[in-house]
Order: structure tokens, then C-alpha cells, then sequence
């Protein structure tokens, strides 16, 4: 078969990839299908995977599982805890599809003589001024080009998003259809992949971090009461504090040298300009140009017009033209032309 016609897709063994490969098939591609073990034990990988090994049998194609936790352990988990170590509210996922999952899709990609990348993310691809971008998908539910905004052009120019023109609820009635039923019944796997019941303080205390008293302040400078270590807060914060004042407050600032956490009231959350590290725009012409363009603080937030201004290689300015509220350290700003994803960068602090 034809090169361009190869095609290696990350199968998880969720409704989102199973599908995609069934659609891949029934358009004709030669698929080859790999599961990433990232976390768990041997048995979980064997639980995990075998959704996707069935699958793969049923559509005649080949399937890999590849481990690579002690990668992800080197790479993703040491970031996570560093995150939180340093103050910060880490984004795992945007973090491991460059560095890792993508990384590797890549490899594996290459090492199967597959043109084509694949996965089961809700975004389509498209071409802007001849050369191929990520565009919003179109369940806006689903969209997840958030997610994906690190991922470099030698990458985006291989990728294949069979579900992007799809909405969620089409493709588990396809999967019904098709006489996958139990694939269609499947649930949503939420939260973070690695971290049972998404618990992540528990996980953090399982990896050796220990949580440092200290005092939770007013924006006034006034002792409020007492933390339980800064790692068990995020900005925006309000349940879980463990006060009983007569107004609500929220988590406004981390100050990690003087282990202190700062409160304030709703309205005083607001930002009006954000810096970012670490950022990559796969359109750096457009910011460069001053193109009007629209960011997003937080997944399910709508997006908000900005002026983007790179400072340096290493840090870039985003002023926003309506201030928005919760914006932490840690998390990322994705940067839209239109649906047409721009890039994006991690957010170092607000003002």
C-alpha cells in the first residue's frame, strides 16, 4: 500500500481511538494500532489494553503496547510533583502529548514505515496561507486543540483526526451500529490518567512530598488561620479551606519563600495581563504580525480577545482586552486565529 496511506494510531482502548481506527479502516488506511502503558501495574496494563487488543483483532490490523513508565515517571511525574513543589498548578496533558505521547508516536511511526499519525482527539486539520494547522473540532464540547498546542510542525503535518467532524453522541451510535455495543456504553475516562480517583494530594504524599503548615492571609496582610501545606491549593480555590468566615474567599495567590496563602473575594481575582514561559506558537508570523487573536486560561472558559507580544525567547506577554478571574501559575494559555490553533505557552504569572 501506498505510503501515504499508513497510518499508526494510539489506541487506548476507550470508545474515542477504538472508533477512530474503525474509521480509518473503512476509508481505506493501512492502520497499525500502539497502547502507551504510562502508569500501573503489569495487570492493570493487561486490563487496560484489552479493549484494544480485542479491536485490533476484529479489524485484522496489528497492535503494539510499548512500555514506557519509567519514561513517563523520568518526564511527566517529576514535572507534576516539581509543579506543585514550586507553587504551581501543573497541566500534565499539555505537557506529555510534545514530550512524550506524540514524541514517541512519532518513533513508533517511523519505525513501522507510517507517514501518518493518528489518536482519537476531537480536532480537525486543516490549511491556512499552504501549510497545515489544528482546528477546532466540531462538538465545541469535545474540542480538544487545547491540549495539543505544543506540538511542533513536523508532528502536525503527519497528524489524521477521524473524529473532528464528528460529535461526541454520532460516535458511539456509530459504534452501536456497528455491533460494538459495550464500546458505545463505555464511559469518558476524566481527571488524570495516572492518579487513582484523581486524588492527587494522596498521590503526593505517596511520593514523598510532605505537606508545610503556614498561614493563610488576607490581601491586607491580616492572619486568616492556617494551611496545610501549599501544594493542597490552586488559585481560585474556595472549597476546602478549612475557615469559617462571613464571606466567601478564595485562594488569590501561592507564596512559596514565605509559605503563605493569600485569600481575597471574587472580584479580586481578576487579571488583566498574563506572562508565559515555555511557549510555542506553530504560527509565530501571525504573532509576530500583531494578527487579533483570542486565548483561553482554562478549558472550559470561553475565549477572550488579547494582544499577544513575544518579550524574548523565553517569555511572552498577553494582555487581555476583558480581565478574566483564576488564572494560576502553572496552567496554560492557548492562542486561537478564529478555530485555527495558534499555539500557546505556560502561564508564569498574572497581573
Amino acid at each position: 500500500m501506498e505510503a501515504n496511506k499508513r497510518v499508526l494510531l494510539g489506541m487506548s482502548g476507550g470508545i474515542d481511538s477504538s472508533m477512530s481506527a474503525v474509521i480509518l479502516k473503512e476509508n481505506g488506511f493501512d492502520v497499525t494500532g500502539i497502547s502507551f502503558q504510562f502508569s500501573g501495574s503489569d495487570e492493570q496494563c493487561e486490563g487496560n489494553f484489552r479493549d484494544a487488543k480485542e479491536l485490533a483483532q476484529k479489524l485484522d490490523i496489528p497492535h503494539i503496547i510499548v512500555d514506557l513508565r519509567q519514561e513517563f515517571k523520568n518526564t511527566i511525574i517529576h514535572y507534576f510533583i516539581n509543579e506543585y513543589l514550586q507553587g504551581r498548578t501543573p497541566f500534565p496533558c499539555a505537557y506529555c502529548n510534545p514530550q512524550l505521547k506524540f514524541h514517541y508516536l512519532e518513533k513508533y511511526a517511523n519505525d513501522n514505515n507510517c507517514y501518518n499519525i493518528s489518536t482519537g482527539h476531537y480536532v480537525k486539520t486543516g490549511i491556512y496561507n499552504n501549510k497545515k494547522f489544528l482546528f477546532a473540532g466540531d462538538d465545541p464540547d469535545k474540542d480538544q486543540t487545547f491540549f495539543l498546542w505544543g506540538l511542533k510542525r513536523e508532528i502536525v503535518d503527519r497528524l489524521l483526526f477521524p473524529l473532528g467532524e464528528y460529535q461526541k453522541s454520532e460516535v458511539r451510535e456509530q459504534a452501536f451500529e456497528k455491533g460494538f455495543v459495550r464500546l458505545s456504553e463505555k464511559k469518558d475516562s476524566l481527571g488524570i490518567c495516572f492518579i487513582e480517583g484523581n486524588n492527587y494530594r494522596k498521590f503526593l504524599e505517596e511520593n514523598g512530598i510532605q505537606s508545610r503548615p503556614g498561614n493563610f492571609i488576607y490581601h491586607n496582610g491580616e492572619i486568616l488561620g492556617i494551611h496545610q501545606g501549599i501544594a493542597n491549593y490552586t488559585i481560585g480555590q474556595r472549597r476546602g479551606l478549612g475557615l469559617n468566615l462571613n464571606f466567601p474567599v478564595f485562594v488569590s495567590e501561592i507564596r512559596l519563600d514565605s509559605n503563605e496563602i493569600v485569600l481575597a473575594k471574587y472580584e479580586d481575582l481578576y487579571r488583566s495581563k498574563i506572562y508565559l514561559k515555555d511557549y510555542y506558537f506553530i504560527d509565530k508570523e501571525a504573532v509576530i504580525r500583531g494578527m487579533e487573536l483570542t486565548v483561553k486560561v482554562r478549558y472550559r472558559l470561553q475565549e477572550t480577545p488579547c494582544r499577544l507580544r513575544i518579550l524574548n525567547e523565553a517569555r511572552a506577554e498577553v494582555e487581555l482586552l476583558k480581565p478574566e478571574a483564576m488564572i494560576s501559575p502553572g496552567q496554560t494559555a492557548v492562542f486561537y486565529d478564529g478555530d485555527r490553533l495558534v499555539g500557546g505557552g505556560f502561564i508564569e504569572s498574572s497581573e
